[in-house]
């Protein structure tokens, strides 16, 4: 997205951006199915339910009419970093990607019921703070802090999550088997 315009509010991106970029693609050889759920706080914030289910996508502003696969709750700020690659952010913070050999998906996911926080922290300024809720499950709770530079890392395979984690580059606090599951899910 980083050679499109930018993307100024989490409206335009979820009914306009996101959508179009879907429409472009080939999703439907994929067979994902998902209902994702995003919850946007600060100016400009508000709810918007995104469906992808037999290679198309459909985007509805408002509370989820049940739980979503995942629920994402960040602040419009990092959702516009994350969409503008800005501050150090990329797209695929918020935009599940499942990479080919790597696990996950939708089916991976499924089998996950708690919720991870995520302290992404940056060299200069505040850092990306982000939830995701697993099948509307609250409980457990992981918080996971690390920098955001290896967290991109990590999500693009040149980095292991599991060395990061010895070498204290990621701290835990709340349910480690949760932590593993995810791990195990995502391929991460």
């Amino acid at each position: 997205m980083a050679d499109q315009p930018a993307v100024n509010s989490a409206k335009e991106f979820f009914e306009k951006v996101l959508p179009e970029g879907f429409a472009a693609g080939d999703h439907a050889a994929s067979g994902e199915n998902a209902s994702l759920h995003y919850v946007i706080t600060g100016e400009g914030g508000g709810e918007w339910n995104v469906k992808v289910a037999d290679g198309k996508m459909t985007v509805t502003a408002g509370a989820a009419p049940e739980p979503a696969l995942v629920t994402f709750k960040l602040s419009s700020r990092d959702l516009l970093d994350a969409v503008n690659s800005r501050n150090g952010a990329v797209p695929g913070l918020v935009l599940p990607i499942q990479q080919p050999g790597k696990g996950g998906g939708s089916a991976a996911a499924r089998s996950l019921k708690g919720t991870m926080v995520l302290h992404l922290t940056r060299p200069d300024g505040d850092p990306l703070e982000m939830e995701m809720c697993f099948n509307g499950a609250a409980a457990p709770k992981t918080e996971m802090t690390v920098a955001l530079s290896d967290r991109i890392a990590m999500d693009e395979g040149r980095m292991n999550g599991q060395e990061a984690f010895m070498t204290g580059k990621i701290k835990v606090q709340g349910d480690m088997g949760f932590l593993m599951q995810v791990a195990m899910a995502t391929g991460r």
